[in-house]
């Protein structure tokens, strides 16, 4: 595995202390230009700490240079030449320290470790002649970690010391015969942060990068072939994928390494590779590579896991996904560790497989723990309403109250607008109603909340109206929902003079009208019967689901919308009717999918007999995708010893004929 040492060979050398009567001297530097927002952070996080502030501003048109005096700062003014170089080593100049500390203006010491810098300093040995860091690259919008990487940022004042290159600047020491020594602090007592690769200002960086790299790379490709590798990472930010693989190509050709950057290189390949959709044996021969260089790098486990859970080999999955979880608990080395932008997904997997081996109560932790990671992560809230939506609704509301923050604004949209997509209108109602007295809203969440709530004479023509106004076919949907659910005449004609012509036709239907159906009218039937398992009562239901038998598998299309919803009895009916009424018709087979989706809802309520039965039929009508060996091999345990189930799963499973 590469190491602080390995990667940048330090050895011993010769810089000596500048002050041997132990009054140590710390100069912070700094460049900037329009920081405004984000200087000041900088400059608090070890303002106690060191003896002199020198800031080089490059051009600033905002308040960055009266925000650095203000706190205390030696301002300077560098005419800007694209070369950030040539700007810190300015900056250099000017110290008057023994030890620099050189941040940017988006870093700063996080939990206040600035003060300890020269607590630090004092106990190292004098042959050290740098400090490496830990740095965590934060979303400033989201709070998110995208990253984990080193950083050399502190350094002594030697002239022999200085940056090179005009982008994408780095440390070397000239003196002959000898290399920097270089300590890595614990992050413990030393941690930086830094949110210069937040979503809303990576961008407008990597654009500008790119410009400098690709002007750099018409005169001086042979002598920075590295540049190859860092015009790739901006294309990677940029979304211009055909781009980064040609450059990460031409960079792995090089044969170059970078100090921290290694494991990069191949995660952006993958990366692109998944977004121009390669060939999956393609980018798992990339992933297999990377994990051969780097057999102890959590991310490239993770991507492993990913693409055996899309392949729906789920064991194979969680051990690769939990290697993931335990060497990025012990990860120490200095490559940038990209796990941490992927927990949300990592987290979502090791749930869905959870809820796949019928472990609830372990899979409500996963995407607890997503959502303790980001709490507005989408998916893990939909899928942990669905395992708790049954509890008590001041239950469901005090579990609630302790993710979100009720006096956040955006806590209350995300909570408004996700739950009405559950069947809980209760909690959207609360939600809903917190949110209109405090941040009151022009949208649409408020009328899908009357209309869960049953409220249809306060939303209907509300509802109605603003879809003339903007065309959004979602209103229609809700709209339709609210003039079925009413069982209000007046708003059924409007509905069905006003809304598009195949919700139009399903409301005529629903009145009881003779109607032909064609594929335009199935699609609007499959959304307005999702709101009607979610919102309507038993009765309406089932005035909906008598519409489905004009679609020859419309039975099955209702038992699909009812598994979607994880309402595993309900749909488990309806395939098992969709199922019966295959058998009767003796001219047709029963589709494998039918007995599958039986065998599923049956795994998922736990009757592993009635399960396996139902999966060993399709596996026998032809279904031999790789979960159905998974839910066999789970439910295989729990089947009665020396049955003729159980020994024909278990040949299924070890493929024996």
């Amino acid at each position: 595995m590469y190491t602080l040492a390995s990667i940048l060979d330090f050895k011993r050398s010769q810089i000596p202390n500048r002050r041997e009567d132990g009054k140590m001297k710390i100069s912070a530097c700094m460049i900037a230009k329009n920081e405004e927002k984000v200087i000041a952070r900088c400059i608090e996080s070890y303002r106690k700490a060191v003896d002199e502030i020198i800031v080089v501003d490059t051009g600033s048109t905002d308040q960055t240079v009266a925000i650095a005096q203000g706190l205390g700062a030696k301002v300077f003014h560098f005419d800007w030449i694209d070369d950030f170089a040539a700007a810190k080593n300015y900056a250099l100049d000017k110290a008057k320290g023994d030890w620099i500390v050189f941040l940017d203006a988006d870093e700063y010491f996080a939990h206040s470790t600035g003060g300890n810098l020269r607590s630090f300093l004092r106990k190292l040995d004098k042959t050290v002649g740098a400090v490496a860091c830990r740095m965590l690259n934060m979303d400033e919008v989201s709070g998110k970690v995208i990253d984990e990487i080193t950083h050399i940022r502190i350094f002594k004042n030697d002239k022999q010391i200085r940056y090179i290159r005009p982008v994408h600047e780095g440390l070397v020491y000239h003196r002959e015969g000898a290399q920097l020594q270089a300590r890595l602090a614990d992050r413990r007592e030393l941690m930086i942060h830094h949110t210069g690769y937040s979503a809303n200002v990576s961008k407008e960086k990597a654009q500008r990068n790119l410009t400098m790299l690709l002007k750099l790379m018409e005169n001086d490709t042979l002598a920075n072939p590295e540049y190859y590798y860092y015009i790739a990472d901006s294309y990677n930010t940029l979304g211009d994928y055909e781009k980064v693989v040609t450059y990460i190509r031409l960079f792995l050709a090089t044969g170059v390494k970078l100090t921290n950057l290694n494991v990069r290189v191949h995660s952006i390949l993958i990366n692109a590779m998944l977004n121009l959709q390669y060939p999956a044996h393609e980018v798992m021969e990339e992933v297999e590579s990377a994990i051969a260089i780097f057999p102890r790098h959590p991310l490239f486990y993770f991507y492993k896991a990913k693409f055996l859970h899309d392949d729906s080999c789920y064991e194979a999955a969680w051990v690769e996904a939990q290697r993931a979880r335990q060497l990025h608990d012990t990860y120490e080395d200095i490559e940038i560790n990209d796990l941490p932008t992927n927990f949300g997904n990592l987290y979502n997997m090791l749930g869905a497989i959870s809820e796949f081996k019928s472990d609830s109560g372990a899979a409500m932790g996963y995407y607890l723990d997503a959502l303790k990671l980001d709490k507005y992560e989408a998916l893990a809230f939909s899928r942990l309403m669905k395992l708790i939506r049954t509890q008590p609704l001041e239950e469901i509301v005090a579990f609630l109250n302790t993710l979100y923050d009720l006096d956040n604004e955006a806590d209350l949209d995300f909570l408004a607008m996700s739950l009405v997509n559950h069947a809980v209108p209760q909690v959207l109602a609360y939600y809903t109603s917190l949110r209109e007295k405090k941040y009151p809203k022009e949208d649409y969440v408020v009328l899908q909340m009357l209309v869960a709530n049953g409220r249809y004479d306060k939303a209907f023509a509300t509802l109605l109206d603003c879809y003339i106004k903007d065309g959004d076919e979602r209103l229609a949907l809700v709209t339709a929902t609210a003039a079925a659910l009413s069982g209000n005449v007046v708003y059924m004609l409007q509905a069905i003079e006003q809304l598009p012509s195949a919700y139009a036709n399903i409301l005529k239907a629903y009145q009881g009208e003779r109607v032909l159906f064609d594929e335009e009218d199935r699609a609007a039937f499959m959304k307005i019967l999702r709101t009607f398992i979610l919102w309507a009562d038993d009765a309406a239901k089932q005035k909906l689901f008598e519409l489905a038998d004009q679609f020859p598998d419309g039975l099955a299309v209702i038992g699909y919308q009812f598994l979607q919803e994880g309402h595993y009895q309900e749909s488990l009916a309806y395939y098992s009717a969709a199922v019966e009424q295959a058998l009767a018709a003796a001219s047709f087979a029963v589709h494998p999918l039918l007995y599958y989706q039986q065998g599923y809802c049956l795994h998922r309520l736990n009757n592993p007999v009635a399960a396996a039965e139902a999966f060993v039929k399709a596996y026998e009508a032809g279904y031999q995708a790789n979960d159905i060996y998974e839910y066999l091999r789970w439910n295989a345990d729990k089947l009665p010893s020396g049955s003729r189930l159980k020994e024909k799963v278990l040949k299924i499973i070890y493929r024996i004929q």
